[in-house]
C-alpha cells in the first residue's frame, strides 16, 4: 500500500524499524486486541509486519471513532503521549488479526535519542504537520473529496479495513458512505 500516513516518508525511520524486527518481540494480536487503551500510557513501540492498526478515540456519546491508522511496514505507537508518559488520547487496537514486532517504550526513547541526536523536534513538527493537513482538509473538502483522494492514493483500502471504519476516518455515517459510492457508480456508469 502507499503510504497512508506521510511522515514515514518525510522522517527516516528505517534505524528504529530495523531495531524493532531485529530486537523486538513478535507479537500476535487478535482482531479488535488491544495495543495501547486510551486513558494509559502507552508501553510499546512497535512496526506491523502484517495486518493493521486503527486509532480510535471514545466520542460524546461513547461510541469508537476511527482517527488514524497504522498499516503494514509502518511504525504503531501513541509516540508523543507514550514518549512524554502521558495517557493515551486514543485507543490503538487491531483491525483485524495483526503481527507487530514491539519493543518497550523507553527502549524505543533510547534509539530515537541517539539516531535524532536528542532533538525530536523534526519528528514533532512532522507528525504536527500531517495531523493539522488533515485536520483542515476537513474544512477544506466535502466528505465525498475526502473519500475519493483516499481511494485514489490508496486504493488497497477498500480490500483492507471495513466500510465502517472507513466511514468514521472520514467523519461520516456509514449510510452517508454508502450514498457517496452508489452516486460515484451511477456517475461512472456502473
Amino acid at each position: 500500500m502507499a503510504q497512508f500516513n506521510k511522515y514515514d516518508s518525510l522522517i527516516d525511520l528505517s534505524t528504529i524499524k530495523d531495531y524493532c524486527r531485529e530486537n523486538g518481540r513478535l507479537c500476535r494480536y487478535a482482531k479488535e486486541e488491544t495495543f495501547v487503551q486510551q486513558g494509559t500510557v502507552g508501553k510499546y513501540l512497535g512496526v506491523v509486519e502484517s495486518g493493521y492498526f486503527k486509532y480510535t478515540t471514545i466520542t460524546s456519546s461513547g461510541n469508537d471513532a476511527v482517527v488514524g491508522f497504522a498499516f503494514e511496514g509502518t511504525i504503531v505507537a501513541d509516540y508523543y503521549n507514550s514518549f512524554n508518559g502521558l495517557p493515551s488520547e486514543t485507543t490503538i487496537k487491531a483491525g483485524i488479526d495483526c503481527s507487530v514486532s514491539q519493543i518497550r517504550i523507553a527502549e524505543a526513547r533510547n534509539i530515537f535519542n541517539s539516531v535524532f541526536d536528542g532533538n525530536l523536534s523534526k519528528i514533532n513538527g512532522v507528525l504536527f504537520s500531517e495531523i493539522y493537513s488533515r485536520y483542515l482538509e476537513l474544512y477544506r473538502k466535502t466528505p465525498t473529496e475526502r473519500y475519493l483522494d483516499m481511494i485514489s492514493l490508496y486504493p488497497q483500502i477498500l480490500d483492507i479495513v471495513s466500510l465502517k471504519d472507513i466511514a468514521s476516518y472520514l467523519l461520516i455515517t456509514p449510510i452517508y458512505l454508502s450514498r457517496i459510492r452508489k452516486n460515484l457508480a451511477k456517475k461512472n456508469g456502473e
